[in-house]
């Protein structure tokens, strides 16, 4: 099985544009496309859960709020218990002394604990008051904010609603793409399939025969392998389309092409000895074996694709193989 390097670009798009619901991010093709299809039951689903979630937040804070503010009058109960019961025991010293000194000093010390009495209660018991202060700040908090959470998730789920239903285009074309990854997995363990490659360069590159600048190219998907790199551009049109639109076809593969090539070129020394790049679309709507769009560029549908590439003559060995695999970007699965 080849060693497959990234997702479809058009996956990537779909996922970094839609939000998390309830937490939980989007994190497959098979995620977007079940959201798209089951809109309306996870919307409903999405607000009872929510409110479910709130309810028992609320429902724990008030549980602890209970354990908490009993917890403290029983407390506080037994510390005036004990407070009290010092001040009556220099009270009794005051009665029944006497000696004047000890006197005067009895009833300073009953002045001082009678004064300090509701901080020798309460004091001790100071982080059981903050922490009921704090589960009764959370509960309120949470109990006026319900609302909006429940709205702010449900608008989450409208949100991802409309950014694919208005790029309905990115996930029919990934749905192809995906497919095409699916398809190029079961090549032999020697390739490797880099989707969504995307060359950027520091100034912009002269395309003489389009007379054309590039700065940035991207690419669906690469193999490289025992037969070399081969540069595939997958498209979702219908047949008649492929011949329709050849020649812009053409030109934003042969682009692809050349920037590959550029990007790869001083890696390989003054004498040019970068590995040829060939280049295909593939057509998931098919084609008639042997169809070309150019010369350089075959037509191929997808159950003759893995065939297709193996059936090439050898050109690259595994160091070669490895050398491509770390100079061409490809971004990995998070």
């Amino acid at each position: 099985m080849a060693k497959i390097h990234g997702i479809s670009g058009s996956t990537r798009y779909l996922l970094n544009g839609t939000k998390p619901i309830n937490r939980k991010k989007l994190a497959t093709l098979e995620d977007i496309d079940h959201f798209h299809s089951n809109y309306e039951a996870i919307l409903a689903e999405t607000q009872i859960t929510v409110q479910q979630q709130q309810d028992e937040m609320i429902l724990s804070l008030g549980n602890n709020e209970v354990r908490l503010d009993s917890q403290l009058r029983e407390s506080i109960a037994i510390r005036t218990v004990e407070v009290d019961g010092n001040i009556n025991e220099i009270k009794t010293k005051i009665e029944n002394t006497e000696n004047v000194i000890r006197f005067l000093g009895y009833k300073v010390q009953h002045w001082i604990a009678r004064s300090l009495r509701s901080h020798r209660i309460h004091g001790p018991l100071s982080h059981i008051s903050r922490e009921l202060h704090n589960v009764q700040s959370r509960k309120a908090s949470l109990i006026t904010n319900k609302p909006y959470v429940i709205k702010n998730e449900c608008n989450n789920v409208i949100s991802n609603q409309k950014f694919i239903t208005e790029n309905i285009s990115f996930l029919i074309g990934a749905k192809g793409e995906e497919h095409v990854i699916s398809v190029l997995s079961r090549l032999p363990d020697e390739y490797h399939v880099l989707n969504d490659v995307n060359l950027h360069f520091n100034k912009y590159i002269y395309w003489k025969k389009r007379n054309e600048h590039i700065k940035t190219s991207q690419i669906d998907h690469l193999v490289i392998g025992p037969t070399g790199i081969i540069l595939l551009e997958t498209k979702n049109w219908k047949t008649s389309d492929i011949g329709k639109k050849s020649d812009d076809l053409a030109h934003q593969v042969q682009r692809a092409n050349y920037a590959l090539w550029y990007y790869l070129k001083d890696s390989y020394g003054l004498f040019g000895n970068a590995p040829k790049i060939r280049s295909v679309v593939v057509s998931l709507h098919g084609q008639q074996p042997g169809i070309r769009i150019d010369k350089y560029i075959d037509v191929v549908t997808p159950h003759r694709l893995c065939g297709y590439i193996t059936s090439r003559e050898n050109t690259l060995s595994e160091d070669a193989i490895h050398k491509l695999i770390r100079l061409i970007p490809c971004r990995e699965v998070n």
